[in-house]
């Protein structure tokens, strides 16, 4: 981000909805038909700046038949998109065919300057546009989640799954505008009669795994995460919501008054959980507590992959202050980076158990075992999932990017911070043979040194017991 930055100067950066279109094989009706095109195209433009117009949006650019525009709302982004689409496909055109046009959506932080816009966002939805299909409207998952409680009546999104996208490392979740009108066969992303079909299937390889039918947290668990994302709500309100469930409140005070924080008081009542502990706290014994219990297997044992999610979360507690970021927020972020890894072992046991034995019987890592068996690694199963679960851009920026923090832009530094952690978990429990390799490239990615590191594994070496206490918390 920061070379970004100095070679943008000038530039603001605004956070802003992006819609982008093109018609579908405007080359050959150009060269087929041009006398019919060239009226075609005016009553393109024409239909398509009333949509922009009627919602607010900015046309920043326009290339041939191309349109860039930008929308403060996303909701007003996902209205002008549909009218288009609707429009068209009830005009009449001067060509053999009617004119089919592909949209894309995607929401995100831009550099504005001298009237154009530049950065990963733009990247982004112009690699969506290059597959969608004329007559389609794709939108990324960070649209989907500025409007999906704001659908028009008779308006629904169909969830299309991951994509893997030119030139960019990570998939893309994405989801498909369905309106009056739209034509069936455009359900189908990988119709192949498209000369645009998608560059992979949104399925795991070998079909051991349905990743977009996962279970979800409890009801309470979402409703108090929600109403904790709120900076009006107050302890009270949040335990007038956990208090319905009975077991999930008796868990939460379980984990509040275990040795793993140490008051010297007993934590009586949720309010007071909230109150001593904070927001940031208790959603991540929320989300252990809500997780350990949707998320359970026959045959996995998944206490180790609770021990090491908790040692990672004190990992990088003990390490946040020295890249200034709250503890807090770092703790909870640690305690969430795998959570990919409970989807595999959920829903697909037999296949995860291979790559479990692959990790442990040769020398390579989890993201080499997981591509062996699956389509995805879990950072990109984990952050569909915490999209899903609408938990905060930060905390999903670190379960995506904490093996690559390079990648991960102006969060760079948590992702790092995690992926650190991460490393000081695995060599702390996992004995000696790990902890031989000092992380030094990822410790000076983050501005830390030896010994940083040789105190968080003291540390964690220390709170073993506190780390088990915590587990048996949330059993």
């Amino acid at each position: 981000m920061e070379s970004e930055e100095l070679s943008l100067g000038d530039a603001s950066l605004i956070n802003t909805t992006f819609l982008f279109t093109d018609i579908e094989g405007s080359t050959s009706l150009w060269e087929s038909e041009s006398q019919a095109m060239r009226v075609a195209l005016q009553r393109h433009n024409a239909l398509l700046s009333a949509a922009i117009q009627r919602h607010g949006g900015c046309v920043f650019k326009t290339v041939g038949d191309a349109f860039c525009v930008t929308f403060d709302d996303a909701a007003a982004a996902l209205g002008a998109a549909c009218q288009i689409q609707m429009s068209l496909a009830s005009a009449e055109w001067p060509t053999r065919t009617r004119l089919r046009v592909r949209i894309a959506l995607h929401s995100g932080p831009a550099y504005l300057s001298s009237g154009d816009y530049f950065g990963r966002t733009l990247n982004r939805v112009a690699r969506l546009l290059a597959v969608t299909h004329g007559g389609q409207t794709l939108l990324t998952s960070a649209s989907e989640a500025l409007v999906r409680n704001t659908l028009p009546s008779g308006i629904s999104l169909r969830d299309a799954g991951m994509l893997r996208l030119r030139d960019l490392a990570q998939p893309m979740h994405v989801f498909q505008l369905v309106h009056p009108g739209l034509p069936p066969k455009l359900l189908e992303l990988n119709d192949a009669s498209s000369g645009n079909k998608l560059t992979a299937e949104p399925l795991a390889r070998c079909r051991p795994i349905d990743v977009y039918e996962v279970p979800t947290l409890p009801t309470v668990v979402m409703q108090a995460l929600r109403m904790m994302q709120d900076p009006d709500s107050d302890a009270r309100a949040i335990e007038r919501v956990i208090v319905h469930d009975p077991a999930i409140s008796a868990k939460i005070l379980r984990v509040a008054n275990s040795a793993f924080f140490g008051f010297s008081r007993r934590v009586g009542t949720i309010a007071d959980a909230v109150r001593v502990l904070g927001f940031t706290n208790v959603q991540g014994m929320l989300i252990s507590v809500g997780a350990f219990d949707a998320f359970r297997t026959e045959r996995l044992n998944l206490v180790d992959f609770w021990k090491h999610s908790i040692a990672t979360a004190t990992a990088a507690r003990s390490l946040a202050a020295a890249v200034h970021c709250p503890a807090d927020e770092a703790f909870m972020a640690g305690l969430l980076h795998d959570i990919g890894k409970l989807i595999f072992a959920v829903q697909a046991e037999s296949s995860y158990q291979h790559v479990l034995k692959l990790e442990r019987e040769s020398a390579i890592g989890s993201l080499e075992a997981e591509q062996t068996f699956f389509e995805f690694t879990h950072p990109e199963v984990g952050q569909l999932i915490a999209e899903r679960w609408d938990l905060p851009a930060r905390y999903v920026a670190a379960i995506a990017y904490h093996h690559s923090p390079a990648e991960a832009g102006e969060e760079c530094v948590l992702c790092g911070l995690i992926g650190l952690a991460d490393r000081a978990a695995h060599a702390a429990l996992d004995g000696a043979a790990a902890r031989s390799a000092e992380p030094t490239t990822e410790l000076d990615a983050i501005g830390l040194d030896s010994t940083h590191w040789n105190d968080c594994l003291r540390h964690l070496q220390e709170a073993q017991a506190t780390i088990n206490g915590f587990v048996g918390a949330i059993r």
